[in-house]
């Protein structure tokens, strides 16, 4: 079952692999369901099942014009988890993709969902607003819309280079800069509005499922103190695990660790 057709007819790409207990995984801006693969095989090993999906607009789902917002994402995974027919999954939601797990578990009502896992997640809120003057100003996120309008190739090895704290080879930034650039322009674009006008801090009273929050201290794209504390403080069964050598891509700058942490919570 690669694809699976959503209320508006959009098909979205599913991996579904091994056997055991489901972990769901939603993946970040601007990337795909791939930026999990050192996250797969070792959680396949210890004998979980793990589903990867990709956002529409991105990776190998089908790219609409327009509605790329949380709730449109939202509904996406759960016409997914209906169709699967999982139970008692554990969400993982990074960047963005924390951003859409949070949408999902409020809107949803945690439909499928026993467990939460944020990683470096784009939650609650990321900009700064009237009565969050700590969040990120705005001037710092509109570059990554307004590049993606104009020079997309650029504006993703710009961003690529802020992902991590340890040193990358030049091998694995091309890889990445490949994922992000099998997205389209317009989703690109509209996702990174979404991520930088959401507030989600309402939906957090609504999650009551054990939730685990990621979070790299060194992060520069959702400082730990703007979203992975305020995760931490909102919710209410929720804690926070700081990763010390990590900036945002701590699928990469601390892979061992966070497999560790994934597995012994989803298990």
């Amino acid at each position: 079952m690669p694809h699976v057709e959503v209320e508006d007819g959009v098909e979205v790409f599913v991996r579904d692999m091994g056997e055991g207990d489901p972990i769901v995984f939603l993946h970040g801006w601007p990337l795909n369901h791939r930026m999990f693969e050192y996250q797969y095989e070792p959680l396949l090993e210890a004998g979980f099942r793990c589903i990867g999906i990709d956002h529409r607009g991105f990776g190998d789902s089908d790219k609409p014009y327009d509605d790329y917002g949380y709730d449109r994402f939202a509904d996406d995974v759960k016409a997914v988890l209906d169709e699967l027919d999982v139970d008692d999954a554990t969400l993982v939601g990074f960047s963005m993709g924390g951003g859409i797990a949070t949408r999902y578990m409020a809107k949803h009502d945690g439909a499928h969902v026993g467990k939460l896992a944020l990683l470096s997640a784009a939650s609650p809120c990321l900009t700064k607003k009237p009565d969050f003057p700590e969040g990120v100003p705005h001037d710092e996120v509109d570059p990554l819309v307004e590049g993606a309008r104009s020079d997309r190739p650029a504006m993703t090895a710009e961003f690529g280079e802020m992902l991590f704290h340890t040193e990358q080879s030049e091998e694995m930034m091309d890889w990445v800069w490949s994922l992000g650039m099998e997205a389209s322009g317009r989703a690109t674009a509209a996702a990174a509005e979404t991520f930088r006008d959401a507030d989600l801090r309402p939906d957090m009273e609504a999650i009551d499922a054990p939730t685990l929050v990621c979070h790299g201290i060194h992060d520069e794209i959702t400082p730990i103190e703007v979203t992975g504390e305020v995760l931490a403080d909102g919710i209410e069964n929720a804690e926070i695990v700081r990763f010390e050598n990590s900036g945002h891509g701590l699928t990469a700058d601390e892979t061992e660790r966070l497999n560790e942490e994934l597995a012994d919570f989803a298990g």
